[in-house]
């Protein structure tokens, strides 16, 4: 992945066409290409406000994606079915373990050459910018509840420290990150229900949609 430049971005804003970014592994250049792109679709439909934000969601978004495609990787390398729930339990504290030790971006080639992607895509549409993160691990069933669990009662919260405090897992983080991205829509009085996480076609899709304007 290239560093786009201002320029670069202000042609694909100006284009109103969706822009796509693919990644495979978290990295400097992702994050600085997102910054460029949310600050200038901020300022376009004059919700700076929202800049830092946005970027904390969809940040957390890839890392999800990319966490759940090294988890296949990891199962597939431990010869762990990852449907089976003893074997699912028994992984994630072995994955998890992995991850403490900072050995998680041994990942990332092996996802480029086996094609476990993380798509990020923003469409500028009349009255709302819709974002998509998408990854090609589908979800098993006791991952899709936890992510429902996590986006049910995160409703109930305007603080993150207090949903962790009451309601943290310790077996996986996921949903921490689901949690805080509801609270912030919250804390901006932004439509919760426009925040979706579901799985299609073989992909786990998280979709962000933010009211905008016509100016």
């Amino acid at each position: 992945m290239k560093l786009m430049t201002d320029e670069e971005v202000q042609n694909l804003i100006k284009s109103n066409q969706p822009i796509e970014i693919w990644s495979y592994g978290a990295s400097k250049t992702l994050d600085e290409n997102l910054v460029k792109i949310l600050d200038q679709l901020a300022e376009k439909y004059q919700i700076s406000e929202l800049s830092s934000i946005l970027f904390t969601i969809v940040k957390d978004l890839v890392l999800n994606g990319f966490k759940a495609n090294f988890k296949r990787l990891f199962f597939l390398e431990n010869h762990l079915d990852i449907s089976s729930p003893a074997d699912y339990e028994l992984g994630v504290r072995m994955y998890k373990s992995l991850i403490l030790a900072g050995k998680g971006n041994q990942f990332e080639e092996k996802a480029k050459n086996i094609g476990l992607y993380v798509k990020t895509k923003i469409e500028m549409l009349d009255d709302e910018i819709k974002f998509e993160v998408k990854n090609n691990s589908a979800l098993v069933r006791g991952e899709m509840q936890k992510i429902r669990n996590s986006l049910l009662h995160a409703q109930n919260y305007n603080d993150i420290m207090e949903y962790y405090i009451e309601r943290g897992d310790n077996s996986e983080g996921e949903g921490i990150g689901i949690a805080l991205c509801v609270i912030l829509l919250k804390g901006e009085n932004l439509p919760t229900e426009n925040f979706r996480i579901f799985h299609e076609d073989g992909e786990t899709i998280a979709q962000l949609k933010i009211p905008i304007k016509k100016h």
